[in-house]
């Protein structure tokens, strides 16, 4: 057995002792097992490379099969892209295992790159996933998600319980609304995101990994925004209350009545009226 080769026994060796009375016997049987033999070291040498195959560490081995050099028909150039494509659907295979599909975005003009954004993910995939529900696994799930570094990119997460002027709400027996439970607001700096595309992708990014029991508000914030200290209860008080989210009806659009229905009827097309004073 040479050095590296995988654990295993010859198939001869199996035989009960009356198989090696007669050595001439003996050596043509071991002969014939002795191709059986490569054949199953050969699998057992794949199966070897298979948990690294099965892993980020994908591009490192060739996949299980394929025999050494080149396939027949096949250029250099056509066999690199077959592995590529081979190795691509590992990864895709490997992000399903989380029931995620990795996005379009994260598709590069150079299909290495694209493999290393993919690879970075399934090297952190376990710990993302356990911490996501957190504010802080979820803001690096934001930030890995959209390749945010710099720290003007970083989103801030606001828990709105966390800054309650009556800290009474919620307490045993009090059936009042708290307009602080459940609700977060995301304070996205807009340097990252000025492509709208960009912006709807963070949004829906929200609304699929946000926690269910939350309602999230994500906030675009202008370059050149400073946030309160976290810890100054009156100021982070202050910003939530001066971020709106919808547009309040007195400061909307009223559609009023029409001023063709107060001026009544008018024939505008010189064929006359219908019955009951309509127009044509």
């Amino acid at each position: 057995m040479t050095d590296g080769a995988p654990l295993y026994r010859p198939a001869v060796d199996s035989l009960p002792a009356v198989y090696q009375e007669d050595a001439a016997s003996f050596e043509q049987v071991s002969g014939y097992l002795a191709l059986a033999d490569e054949l199953l070291r050969g699998h057992l040498a794949a199966l070897e490379d298979l948990p690294a195959w099965l892993s980020p560490e994908a591009r490192g081995v060739r996949p299980p099969g394929p025999t050494a050099g080149l396939p027949a028909g096949l250029s250099p150039q056509q066999e690199a892209d077959r592995q590529l494509a081979a190795v691509e659907g590992v990864f895709a295979e490997l992000a399903g295992w989380f029931a995620f599909k990795l996005p379009a975005s994260w598709r590069m003009p150079d299909p290495e790159a694209t493999l290393d954004r993919h690879r970075d993910f399934l090297l952190r995939a376990a710990r993302l996933w356990r911490e996501r529900g957190t504010p802080r696994g979820f803001i690096a799930w934001f930030c890995f998600y959209f390749e945010l570094s710099e720290v003007d990119e970083v989103p801030i997460l606001l828990e709105h319980f966390k800054y309650r002027d009556d800290h009474t709400l919620g307490a045993e027996g009090d059936t009042r609304d708290d307009a602080y439970a459940h609700r977060v607001s995301l304070l996205v700096p807009l340097k990252a995101f000025d492509a709208y595309e960009r912006r709807r992708e963070a949004v829906q990014f929200v609304a699929r990994y946000a926690p269910a029991h939350l309602l999230v508000r994500v906030c675009w914030t202008a370059e050149g925004f400073t946030p309160p200290p976290l810890d100054d209860e009156a100021k982070v008080r202050e910003l939530l209350g001066t971020i709106t989210s919808f547009v309040e009806a007195d400061d909307g659009i009223h559609l009023g009545k029409c001023p063709l229905d107060e001026a009544g009827p008018r024939d505008r097309l010189g064929q006359g009226q219908l019955p009951g004073g309509g127009q044509q």
